[in-house]
């Protein structure tokens, strides 16, 4: 009760004081809005540098290899893995090595692994001659599932994608990669006609949008239904695990490679017999590197920060002078120390908050025009917002507090002789 009583008389005092108090504001708005702003540029430009960083930054993907190269990361122990919100228990069903591109697998990982949005699989049939309209060409033929357009976000640009009716029976359609219709099939249009896959024949019904997968540009894709019925494919060729946050890609794999040591029965390196790889080096690299950054442009613009800080002081100082007799007569009856510092203490502050308000409605218009006509994004989040309240606090504490135990070591007899 006794600290909201400070601030209710400081707000009056700086009420009394408008022009004093909005000066010394607008050094702090400068500030903050500066900190606030070139925090945000430094998000923007962290999440425009992982968007670009490759067609698969987010994705962890396990694939069959005889070698054993599966990766540096430690043989896990005996035990349970930490998942959050469940355990992977310590006695659970195992399958072979040669089993674990599976169903199974895929449902284990959705289910133990903390942090995965979704895992795709697809199956290869390794292509081979197929005949369209009496020419021979070469392409590979890839089983996906129902969602797996949609996850690394293909597009269908003519006719139209699979449905959950195709996967119920086995239906013999196809999509063909951009590529491939555009250099083999020689821009022809395909949609409707009919494409023989291993003595089968396979309606065309869609043609993939340009994609920045190679593979995915020159391949057939059918059901993955199809492709275990027809070709006699009962194993998925590799698993594509997309997580949540990037950012925890590595502990996520960590628990990947934790999983699969446990189904597999495998304890020993040279005993594995499949390779998970992901991009979580490279998002290390560009995480570190943005902070650099961000540090450098936070640097920069807490000059104007200091700037504003000390216009706080000085103003104080200004104000301590001129109700100097004031604080001796409140000493003279009875006020104590902590009181004079407190209540000068929470003027500085109210400035401080003060400016933080006004600071973010700047740093808010201020992004939006850079949004708006940079190239540069600039991404205010949660995260720069209780910076910049932490800040613009600190800043009024930090500020204050020398003029404030100026005015608290005032002896009332000397205060009230001031003139």
């Amino acid at each position: 009760m006794r600290f909201l009583k400070y601030f209710l008389y400081a707000i009056k005092i700086l009420w009394k004081n408008k022009l004093r108090t909005s000066l010394s504001t607008l050094g702090i708005v400068i500030g903050i809005a500066s900190v606030t702003i070139m925090l945000a540029l430094g998000e923007g430009l962290k999440k425009q540098m992982l968007e670009n960083l490759s067609v698969s930054n987010d994705v962890i993907t396990i694939t069959p290899n005889e070698g054993g190269n599966w990766g540096e990361v430690g043989t896990p122990g005996i035990g349970k893995m930490q998942t959050g919100d469940s355990e992977t228990p310590t006695s659970q069903p195992t399958i072979r090595v040669k089993e674990i591109f599976t169903q199974d697998t895929i449902d284990k990982i959705k289910k133990y692994v903390p942090n995965v949005k979704t895992v795709l699989a697809t199956g290869n049939a390794y292509g081979g001659e197929t005949n369209f309209e009496g020419k021979t060409i070469y392409s590979s033929i890839v089983g996906v599932t129902y969602d797996y357009f949609k996850t690394k976000n293909i597009k269908v640009v003519s006719g139209y994608g699979f449905t959950t009716k195709d996967f119920k029976n086995n239906a013999k359609v196809a999509i063909l990669g951009n590529d491939l219709v555009k250099y083999d099939l020689e821009g022809k249009n395909p949609i409707g006609k009919t494409i023989m896959l291993g003595g089968y024949a396979y309606t065309v019904i869609g043609i993939l949008d340009k994609s920045n997968d190679w593979n995915v540009n020159y391949a057939i894709s059918i059901p993955m239904t199809t492709l275990q019925s027809s070709f006699g494919v009962s194993k998925f060729q590799n698993l594509a695990i997309y997580v949540k946050d990037i950012l925890k890609i590595e502990d996520t794999k960590k628990n990947v490679l934790y999983l699969l040591f446990k189904l597999s029965e495998v304890f020993s390196p040279s005993e594995v017999k499949f390779r998970l790889e992901s991009n979580d080096e490279a998002i290390k690299y560009i995480d570190e590197t943005v902070k650099q950054m961000k540090l450098f442009l936070v640097g920069i613009a807490s000059i104007a920060l200091l700037v504003g800080g000390i216009g706080i002081m000085n103003i104080m100082f200004v104000s301590v002078v001129e109700r100097t007799k004031e604080i001796g007569i409140r000493k003279a009856i009875g006020a104590k120390r902590k009181d004079i510092l407190m209540q000068f203490l929470a003027e500085s502050v109210v400035i401080s908050i003060l400016g933080c308000i006004l600071a973010l409605g700047v740093s808010l218009i201020g992004i939006y025009f850079i949004n708006k006509y940079s190239p540069m994004p600039a991404v205010f989040s949660i995260n720069v917002l209780l910076t910049a309240s932490l800040v613009s606090v600190s800043m009024g504490i930090i500020f204050g507090i020398v003029p404030a135990w100026k005015a608290s070591k005032l002896r009332p007899i000397d205060a009230l002789r001031f003139e």
